[in-house]
């Protein structure tokens, strides 16, 4: 594993002091605050506030108004809709968002399509649109979280009859689809203030929009309004999934969407929580989302099961939505056991290749991986590795494959740079998939590893570990914790805030705990005061510390909801022990 770099964010003590004064804060809110660009009182308060009037006009999204006019249309003339969503949680949440919607506009019929991920793989595919067309019976199709790139498929959808309605959030490729109305909030020439919405949150705007047209064309209907609240709930989910950045109405939507699914979930999503152990939980957060009810409704796709996932996020009925919650809850035990194999055997790959050495990327392919779960073996590698991962499930003379990458390094464009090897490829600077004949796996590997050497900076090769600030454990009470709390929801571009406590001792003998013994639980002591914490994925670095062990630790403190206790704990992000040889690595930003 590699170790990362700890920088200390720099902060200017006078800003500090002076809005921790105006705006009534401790200086470590203020200075955390400052840190994520609040410099002023006024700022403070919308920051803490999130207020839903913030969300931009719909309308301002390219595309949106002939797509909303276009299907209040086929509303209106009993037409037959489907929604082509993809498998993961974004496009199952943005389908159940924009077909649920379409219903309670007055749609006679309306079904939505995810295409399974094995034999149809990502996105628009020719045999879908020609069953959806034939066999269904369709005239209007609009997809969400796909299709900005399906150039020959959007052709195909028109000499079927088809009316193509396109919404996506991904990198468009140099040419734009030939539909009836394309919505992306990046198009050539539009004007929307935020480009960062995930599928959901596009498929949202859609919705709202035909619901103001339902209405009187400026509101929605009662009905329809408290939809479109309900509706958030799920947008929140998708965005906290997909890793957009939480910022601008991103932040919004996740911060009334974690509100609604404390107060009011769907009977679908209760049930999923209700699985996850997270349904008695008065305040969620992101973690709750990111841990518990994502990579259940993710396993659905990834174990081929994409189209029960909209049926539970859309369902009313409480007895067929807990057989769907526990069929789901079964898919992710799958897909755990299947990851942690496959992670095995992809780090005896890297360490059979020789390590990781100067490489610039891991490029590992095998058989009988599965590709519901490439992805996540990707990240796993990421995480470990510090280089762009991109994993492939060969299957005969094909290879679907799944990339991710290290923070600020451009992986769809790194794909593009080598798509003379790949029949297929998409998605954006983060994560991607491709398609690859088998027999272009090792000249692929090749091309990619030497651009990534030669295109990743020395900043992107160093895996930073960022700390907000240096804290005593003695400041540490629920006070402050509730407060930074108060800051969520965090996620990309808003990340947990990371504290550092030096010189902190090993007060307890560490105990591994889960699924094979991964994560770990110890407690640290600083000046009378013991805290516990929790380590995940830390049994191999800290699982064999002695008590008295003095450490430099890196944490984010939480309060842990445990048989109606509250526990003071943190949630360790890397731990260093000091001693003559390591006096601390900690530099200044």
């Amino acid at each position: 594993m590699v170790q990362p770099l700890w920088k200390l964010r720099p902060f200017d003590e006078r800003l500090v002091q002076i809005l921790s004064r105006d705006a009534s804060l401790h200086p470590l809110i203020a200075q955390l605050l400052i840190q994520r660009g609040v410099r002023d009182r006024a700022a403070v308060a919308k920051y803490l506030e999130v207020r839903r009037d913030g969300l931009h006009e719909p309308s301002l999204l390219p595309g949106l108004p002939e797509a909303a006019d276009l299907l209040t249309r086929a509303i209106r003339d009993n037409r037959k809709i489907v929604v082509y969503g993809d498998y993961d949680v974004d496009g199952v949440c943005g389908t159940s968002i924009l077909w649920e919607c379409l219903r309670l506009a007055g749609a006679s019929d309306a079904e939505y399509y995810i295409p399974h991920r094995v034999d149809e793989g990502y996105g628009l595919n020719a045999a879908a649109l020609e069953r959806i067309a034939k066999e269904l019976g369709a005239s209007v199709v609009v997809t969400v979280d796909c299709g900005v790139t399906a150039v020959s498929e959007a052709k195909l959808a028109r000499s079927l009859g088809l009316e193509l309605i396109i919404t996506d959030h991904h990198t468009p490729g140099p040419e734009w689809p030939d539909a009836a109305a394309v919505v992306h909030p990046r198009a050539p020439g539009g004007r929307y203030p935020f480009p960062d919405l995930c599928g959901a949150g596009v498929a949202f705007k859609l919705a709202w929009q035909i619901c103001k047209q339902m209405g009187d064309g400026q509101r929605a209907s009662p009905q329809l309004r408290q939809y479109l609240i309900k509706a958030m709930n799920l947008v929140a989910l998708a965005t906290v999934a997909d890793v957009v950045p939480l910022e601008d109405e991103n932040r919004i939507f996740v911060r009334h969407g974690l509100r609604g699914l404390a107060l009011e979930p769907s009977v679908g999503l209760r049930a999923l929580m209700l699985v996850s152990g997270c349904a008695d939980k008065k305040i969620l957060n992101t973690g709750t989302i990111g841990f518990g009810l994502a990579p259940r409704i993710n396993a659905a796709g990834r174990m081929d099961r994409a189209m029960s996932a909209v049926e539970l996020m859309t369902t009313m009925d409480h007895l067929r939505a807990a057989d769907l919650a526990q069929s789901l809850e079964v898919c992710n035990k799958e897909r755990q056991l299947i990851e942690r194999e496959m992670v095995g055997q992809a780090h005896e790959m890297i360490d059979a290749q020789g390590g990781i050495g100067d490489r610039g990327a891991i490029v590992l392919g095998h058989p009988s991986w599965h590709p519901g779960v490439i992805g996540i073996v990707a990240s796993r590698l990421v995480d470990t590795y510090h280089r762009p991962a991109v994993v492939i499930a060969l299957d005969g003379d094909l290879g679907q494959g799944s990339g991710r990458s290290v923070p600020g390094f451009d992986l769809h464009a790194a794909l593009s740079a080598c798509s003379g090897h790949l029949t297929k490829f998409g998605g954006h600077k983060a994560a991607a998939g491709l398609k690859l004949q088998a027999g272009s796996l090792e000249a692929f590997a090749a091309s990619f590893d030497t651009h990534c050497r030669e295109a990743l900076t020395a900043e992107q090769r160093t895996k930073v570990l960022h700390i907000d600030a240096q804290v005593a454990l003695g400041l540490l009470s629920y006070q402050m914790v509730e407060a930074i709390e108060a800051l969520e929801p965090f996620g990309s571009a808003n990340p947990k805030p990371v504290l550092m406590a030096e010189p902190v001792r090993v007060a307890s003998e560490p105990r591994t705990v889960g699924e094979g013994g991964l994560h770990v639980q110890i407690k640290f002591e600083q000046g009378g005061k013991t805290i516990p914490a929790i380590g995940w994925n830390m049994a191999k670095k800290i699982g064999n510390l002695l008590p008295g062990t003095p450490c430099a630790i890196a944490f984010y403190p939480m309060i842990d909801t445990w048989n109606g206790r509250n526990v003071l704990k943190l949630e360790l992000r890397d731990v260093q022990v000091l001693d003559g040889k390591n006096p601390g690595t900690v530099v200044q930003a």
